[in-house]
């Protein structure tokens, strides 16, 4: 079969095509979101375009042969086929169907697939007659975006097929326009609904022209996964009486219920298994206006994802009633309201975690903070456009590899505050039952001075595995050392006090040892960036190994890896504070060459010092304190 305008290599026992069009098959290169699938279509591009041009069929279809990409399996060729009909819809420069044009091999492979053809491509009218005609008697899979030339052929298709499985529509809200009626009433076989509505270019909220209500009708008992992108909430209806997953995106504030209307909806849904709520909270909720007396239970619903602001992500959990291994995923990305109402957020989530303590304790904290932008200016003052961002997640035994808690806030305005992002840290850590944790891990969070770090380590009384990465916590070291330096001077053997004195194992990794920390500033809020520490991660860590010795509290093992200035010297005096040390030989700090050539020693050229740049520029005139040699030569003294 010959089609103008496609690339169309020539099957082993055919003639060559007179016509093709390798632009298509460029773009289509750029847009498909397959790697597997770019890579091969630019090789046949490079191979073939120039045989083409020539007439040279007999040496094109030798090339042919020996191509790789024609002598796939056709498992994995409709596997792939299968990939871009579920995922390329939403690209009008090229069509799925073309891939079953490009030789004999990827034709076989597209026909012999059923499957493939369910998803009707809307592309050109000729190719969604086409697919309509060989997806025989199967449901079939709308998925488009909508314009004004597949406008018609969509309403028709959604009128008059039998069986619709899959509906995923991409459009503005004038070209869905004609199709909302039809979409409130969709086929009885229909298992999953996403509508995506497109923003407006002027970024201006969409209002409709007025409120639908929800269709009436037949129960849907089928339509499992329902997905609104800023489109009419009149479209969740209580029909779907099976619905597992409801997912509401930038609900437009029009369309947003009452407070007590979304409630009931909602309890309408007693097999639902997971809520997305996207900035799409209801209307009174943001006002402040709610009643958290009224909760209601979904025995079924095992996640909760909500974003939006600190105010409206307390005021729908609290009026949710979690099974123990519910988890919660919540992203505050506006934290204006945040000295006012995030303690009720700590509070909510800790009474959920304690409730279900017995039934589902929390294992393992990973605590990460990302950082965008320089922090100051040329003038040394906070860079507006500086933002940080917190996480943190909470495990459990039995499920390691998903979070039952995943928290990030910021960044915004006011995650830029170290005081922002310190005090929610502590609010959310003094919330959670927290004494059964078992690894504590710890990404680039080094904005925590020790005495915040002596504020949270009591409740860590279970604690084995401490993983450290990125940034080096020394106010995290420091408070360590220091409690342990107290414990080790006592003449008894008193260790109610000792943190977390069941420590066993230690991780550090891609972590610069010679970085200095921030000392706790005599005035202002948290700490001072100009306040500095001169002790080095790894000398800290040696210290506090030590003291933890002479307390009888010997770690089972120490792991380096990828870290940068790693001290020779430190490592191997710290192979007998622990009964296991691993290091590799990537990080240790260059050594320079000094003797005559017949008797060259090296010798360690220890670097100074070292923090993360904070300043564009030049930094302001800094104060330094080398804590660790003032309190070793207090201990001589």
């Amino acid at each position: 079969m010959r089609r103008r305008g496609i690339l169309q290599l020539p099957p082993v026992d055919g003639p060559a095509p007179k016509s093709f069009d390798i632009r298509k098959y460029k773009t289509a290169a750029v847009s498909c979101s397959c790697p597997f699938l770019c890579a091969v279509i630019l090789i046949f591009h490079l191979s073939q375009t120039t045989l083409l041009k020539s007439g040279r069929t007999s040496e094109l279809r030798r090339n042919n042969r020996a191509l790789l990409a024609c002598r796939l399996p056709p498992e994995i060729l409709q596997e792939i086929f299968l990939y871009c009909a579920q995922t390329s819809f939403d690209t009008s420069t090229w069509s799925w169907v073309d891939l079953s044009y490009v030789c004999s091999t990827w034709r076989m492979a597209a026909l012999d697939h059923r499957e493939l053809w369910t998803y009707i491509d809307f592309s050109h009218p000729k190719w969604t007659a086409l697919t309509l005609r060989r997806s025989q008697i199967l449901p079939i899979s709308v998925r488009a975006s909508v314009n004004p030339k597949n406008q018609y052929t969509l309403l028709r298709t959604l009128q008059h097929a039998p069986m619709i499985c899959d509906i995923h529509l991409i459009a503005s809200i004038y070209d869905l326009g004609p199709l909302i009626k039809t979409l409130k009433t969709p086929n009885q076989c229909l298992e999953s609904l996403v509508i995506v509505i497109s923003p407006p270019d002027d970024n201006q909220e969409i209002r409709y022209s007025k409120r639908s209500t929800p269709s009436t009708g037949r129960p849907l008992p089928n339509l499992c996964y329902l997905e609104l992108h800023r489109a009419p909430i009149s479209f969740v209806s209580a029909r779907y009486i099976n619905l597992r997953h409801l997912s509401l995106h930038h609900l437009p504030f029009s369309e947003r219920p009452a407070r007590q209307d979304f409630l009931s909806l909602l309890e309408r849904f007693t097999c639902l298994e997971h809520l997305t709520l996207t900035r799409a909270f209801p209307k009174n909720v943001a006002a402040g206006s709610c009643n958290a007396g009224r909760v209601i239970h979904l025995s079924n619903l095992l996640t909760v994802s909500l974003t939006g602001s600190v105010q409206e992500l307390v005021n729908v959990l609290e009026c949710l009633s979690l099974p123990p291994d519910g988890r919660i995923h919540c992203y505050v990305d506006r934290m204006g309201d945040f000295k006012t109402n995030f303690w009720k957020l700590a509070k909510v989530l800790g009474y959920h975690f304690h409730r279900n303590a017995w039934a589902m304790p929390l294992d393992t904290v990973a605590v990460t903070s990302r950082e965008e932008g320089l922090r100051f200016t040329d003038e040394h003052g906070l860079n507006p456009d500086f933002r940080q961002t917190l996480r943190i997640r909470a495990f459990g035994v039995t499920e390691p590899t998903e979070p039952l808690l995943d928290l990030v806030l910021g960044p915004d305005a006011h995650s830029a505050h170290d005081e922002i992002i310190v005090s929610a840290l502590t609010s959310v850590w003094e919330a959670l039952p927290l004494m059964h944790i078992h690894t504590l891990s710890l990404q680039n969070l080094d904005v925590l001075t020790h005495k915040t770090w002596s504020r949270l380590l009591p409740s860590l009384t279970s604690i084995r595995v401490l993983d450290i990465g990125g940034h080096a916590p020394s106010g995290l070291l420091w408070a360590l050392l220091l409690n342990a330096r107290s414990h080790s001077h006592l003449e008894h053997d008193d260790m109610s006090f000792m943190f977390i004195p069941t420590l066993e194992d230690v991780y550090i990794h891609n972590v610069d040892c010679f970085t200095g920390g921030l000392m706790v500033s005599s005035s202002g809020p948290i700490h001072s960036h100009c306040d500095r520490d001169d002790s080095r991660f790894l000398d800290v860590v040696f210290a506090y190994l030590e003291d933890r010795r002479r307390c009888g509290l010997v770690l089972r093992s120490v792991a380096i890896s990828c870290c940068e200035n790693v001290s020779l010297d430190v490592v191997k005096e710290m192979q007998g504070l622990v009964s296991c040390l691993s290091w590799d030989h990537l990080g240790r700090y260059p050594l320079k060459k000094v003797g005559p050539p017949h008797l060259i020693k090296e010798e360690a050229a220890e670097p100074s010092v070292g923090y993360r740049d904070q300043w564009p520029s030049k930094p302001p005139a800094l104060r330094h304190y080398y804590r660790l040699r003032i309190l070793l030569q207090l201990d001589s003294s």
